[in-house]
């Protein structure tokens, strides 16, 4: 079971806080915006399966609104959002929310260290198999 988010169309930043499908928003408005803000064209198409994070679009939002990027033909978002979606906004533009993720790293472990631990303690794995046979 894998818990890793999609990845964010714009920064390429994991979409673990919420993102908004690229089908809810204007396409041609947001390519024109990417254009526009970071002087380079996309490097892929946009595909309604695409996930936009709530950074990328709110840090677009602080620009139109603080920044006077007064084109008003360059908003692509949407701001139909759900309870949760509204109060990390409301955090954002308070300056009390900071998009932060950390790069994980997959490490290989030599053989005899992992056949060792295999025998004498009980995997993460192990653990939550048990852990679920109890409370299921």
């Amino acid at each position: 079971m894998s818990l890793q988010k999609a990845l964010c169309l714009i920064c390429e930043c994991p979409t673990a806080d919420g993102a908004v499908l690229a089908v809810n928003v204007d396409k041609e408005k947001l390519n024109n915006w990417f254009l526009n803000v970071c002087e380079n064209e996309l490097a892929e198409e946009i595909e309604d399966e695409d996930k936009i994070c709530y950074f990328c679009t709110w840090q677009a939002e602080f620009q139109l609104r603080f920044e006077e990027m007064a084109d008003e033909d360059l908003i692509w978002w949407n701001l139909d959002l759900d309870e949760a979606a509204k109060e990390l906004r409301k955090n954002y533009f308070e300056g009390k929310l900071e998009q932060c993720w950390v790069q994980l790293e997959k490490i290989e472990l030599p053989e005899i260290f992992v056949e060792r631990n295999l025998r004498d303690q009980p995997t993460t794995t192990n653990m939550f198999a048990m852990f679920t046979k109890i409370f299921l």
